[in-house]
């Protein structure tokens, strides 16, 4: 890892999670990059967070330090719900209630995210490439597919429950675009238009959730 890059950037929310090997920190960086933000990740002390193949540092965006940040800290909630790491005090965290509500993308209590499967078809102008979730919450998901959206893009997406379809709106905040093992290609969104009957959708997914029982 290059260490040169922590001198430059900002210190954002820093949030701990506990492993199979012990307690991690992690903590975002910002970096102003026009027209927009880029945040990056670290796990503390100096270990930087990178792309399958560890060639690349993994790069989130956003047009404002706020959206960079919080799109980095869903990336590790994300991150954290795919390989069973536990957030220290999850939804309780001053971190993630920070960042989300300083990017003003919910409104209330911070969402978190559940590992479920639907049907899903997006695109640029069309949602006409086929997908799955594998996770959402009522501010964003992420749509598992070989071919994923670029990053700052905006995409429409068809989201099939099984008692309807719900047309939405939204950004790419990140992608994986590399094959690394356990993790399915695909995409990050941050959601800019939510029907309330998406909201009504994943708070009633949420109560019968297992994890809520």
């Amino acid at each position: 890892m290059d260490k040169a890059f922590l001198r430059p950037g900002t210190p954002g929310r820093s949030v701990t999670v506990f492993t199979r090997w012990g307690r991690e920190t992690y903590q975002v960086w910002l970096d102003e990059k026009p027209p927009g933000w880029m945040a990056r990740i670290v796990t503390l002390p100096d270990r930087i967070w990178a792309l399958p193949g560890g060639r690349e540092v993994l790069k989130l965006y956003g047009s404002t330090s706020e959206e960079a940040e919080a799109a980095a800290m869903h990336f590790i909630e994300a991150e954290c719900l795919q390989t069973g790491r536990r957030i220290a005090s999850p939804w309780q965290s001053e971190a993630f209630r920070d960042a989300a509500k300083r990017a003003d993308i919910q409104s209330g209590s911070p969402a978190p995210r559940m590992a479920r499967r639907l049907l899903v078809r997006f695109g640029s102008e069309q949602p006409e490439r086929p997908g799955v979730t594998a996770n959402l919450s009522e501010t964003g998901m992420f749509i598992v597919t070989d071919r994923p959206a670029p990053v700052g893009a905006p995409v429409r997406i068809d989201l099939r429950f099984p008692e309807c379809q719900l047309a939405l709106d939204g950004l790419v905040v990140w992608a994986r675009e590399k094959r690394d093992e356990g993790r399915s290609l695909g995409f990050g969104v941050r959601l800019t238009n939510r029907p309330p009957e998406y909201l009504h959708r994943v708070r009633s997914l949420r109560e019968v959730s297992p994890d809520n029982h």
